[in-house]
């Protein structure tokens, strides 16, 4: 698990899966001779065209609102460096562009895990941006294929955060096959005493099964900031009951305390399959308000014969309640995925039906993507 951000692609699904060392190769990503420190180049190019057909029904009226084919370019690149500092203590770095996208505009340096670190035999403690390790796991191995809006943000509550910044994190040495992760920092830094802290535990059985279990808290998130007191200044006024020239009260912000937790295992089973599966659950308890909370699952089938690797996957967001009451927004999405391994390139299909509730409204999407990665 030492290379998460290599495991979290298409590409590192499949390496992780085949035995046969298909991608095994030597490091070749050293950049020049800038200085005695060891400084590397690694990225993923990745791109894929896909279609949504999608049909809303919303008071018994439905609507077409498929928007069409589109390629969406997942390309990134990084850079890492380190030099040895004392016996034991490594001080190493990471710098990590977002996505390509549609223009670039989350493709900056930086936008992606980002950070400085010590690291010895007695494990690695980084600061800066990366994974909370609940999301880690979230993200790692129960997203894959094609689950993430339903299982990484799709939901209706609120109660992890994911990729974030101002944190400070520990993961340990493996320890016989256990290793643990530890993590804090702010949630909003422009928010008073808005911190979280998470954790995460793994343990690895005879190399066929690992387990897993994260827990994450959250004190004073702020869900909606702080309005002053004003007048409408619109003519069609300025929300329900308020006209034009209506004072508009001040409103306080709208702060939650949130807690969630996941478990989950993923194993190798004998002549090429594989099965994973998590549940995780939160809530969300809005400061003077009510407390909402959902719970989701997700579980994958996989098999590998040589090259070919397919995966099988479902997750769903249960309804959530808000003071005990459902909402009646359930989410569920059913994927798989055919790739083929072949030199280092992962071509891939993928084939998905998304179910989603939203507002009184259900959304079904038939989804289809063909692509191309490798990483480099």
């Amino acid at each position: 698990m030492e290379n998460k951000f290599f495991k979290r692609t298409l590409l590192g699904a499949a390496v992780a899966m085949i035995s046969s060392g298909a991608l095994a190769g030597t490091e070749s990503s050293q950049v020049g001779i800038i200085s005695d420190f060891n400084v590397q180049a690694y990225g993923v190019a990745a791109i894929s065209v896909v279609n949504y057909d999608s049909e809303e029904t919303k008071a018994g009226v439905k609507t077409d609102t498929g928007t069409g084919y589109d390629y969406e370019n997942e390309s990134r690149i990084g850079f890492r460096a380190s030099k040895d500092m004392f016996d034991n203590l490594n001080i190493f770095m990471q710098v990590e562009s977002g996505y390509v996208g549609e223009n670039g505009d989350g493709a900056t340096l930086g936008n992606r895990d980002t950070f400085v670190g010590l690291q010895g035999d007695w494990g690695k403690v980084r600061f800066g941006r990366m994974l909370t390790p609940m999301y880690e796991v979230i993200d790692w191995p129960y997203a894959n294929p094609g689950l993430g809006a339903v299982w990484d943000w799709g939901g209706d509550v609120q109660y992890n955060r994911d990729r974030h910044g101002d944190m400070a994190r520990y993961d340990s040495a493996d320890l016989n096959g256990f290793t643990f992760n530890l993590a804090t920092g702010r949630g909003d830094s422009s928010v008073k005493d808005n911190y979280f802290y998470g954790a995460a535990a793994h343990y690895r059985l005879a190399d066929t099964i690992t387990f897993h279990a994260a827990v994450e808290a959250e004190s004073d998130r702020e869900l909606s900031a702080a309005t002053a007191a004003s007048t409408c200044v619109e003519a069609s006024g300025c929300g329900t009951g308020i006209n034009f020239g209506d004072a508009i009260a001040a409103t306080d912000a709208k702060m939650s305390d949130t807690f969630g937790y996941l478990v989950g295992f993923e194993a190798s089973l004998p002549a090429g399959f594989g099965i994973s599966a998590a549940y995780k659950a939160g809530e969300s308890d809005v400061q003077g308000g009510d407390k909402s909370e959902q719970a989701s699952y997700s579980v994958i089938g996989q098999y590998w014969n040589g090259p070919w690797g397919f995966k099988l996957g479902y997750a769903a967001n249960m309804d959530s309640k808000t003071a005990g009451v459902k909402q009646d927004d359930e989410d569920s999405v059913i994927s798989g995925q055919l790739m083929y391994v072949h030199n280092g390139f992962v071509p891939y299909i993928r084939l998905a039906q998304r179910d989603i509730k939203s507002g009184g409204a259900q959304t079904d999407t038939f989804v289809t993507r063909v692509g191309l990665e490798y990483g480099f």
